[in-house]
């Protein structure tokens, strides 16, 4: 499934997820087991103190994971979390927001990985980890 392009995963969300879609998540690149997704700057989402808020992470980060499974399974709607963490590194402002998943474990069942953010411009600068396991349908 590696030939998808972002452009076919944007199609796919807008159609099975619109709300991920309306708050400007986009699939930024996607190859063999993994997935950038961007969640575009948007000052009127923050929280007080210009921070782009534990929720937004969280969510783009399981965004991209899902995003990642479909170059294993296709696109695949119910494709599932069934387990995921993430750890806050450092303030995440003043740009927007990056994720790339990265596919570690793949069974019948399930799909284990990990996910990095950070703001565009500072991939050395990580705001957040993740790490999960999504459900096979």
């Amino acid at each position: 499934m590696s030939d998808l392009t972002p452009a076919q995963v944007d199609e796919f969300v807008a159609a099975t997820f619109p709300a991920a879609y309306a708050e400007m998540m986009r699939c930024e690149e996607i190859g063999d087991g993994f997935a950038v997704a961007r969640w575009t700057y948007d000052p009127t989402q923050l929280r007080p103190g210009e921070y782009i808020s534990g929720p937004r992470l969280f969510g783009l980060a399981d965004l991209a994971f899902w995003f990642a499974t479909f170059t294993v399974n296709g696109l695949e709607a119910m494709a599932v979390t069934s387990e995921m963490s993430i750890r806050f590194l450092r303030p995440a402002q003043h740009g927007d927001l990056l994720a790339r998943a990265e596919l570690e474990s793949i069974t019948r069942r399930r799909i284990v990985g990990s996910v990095r953010l950070w703001i565009d411009g500072s991939p050395d600068r990580l705001v957040a980890v993740a790490q999960g396991t999504y459900a096979r349908p």
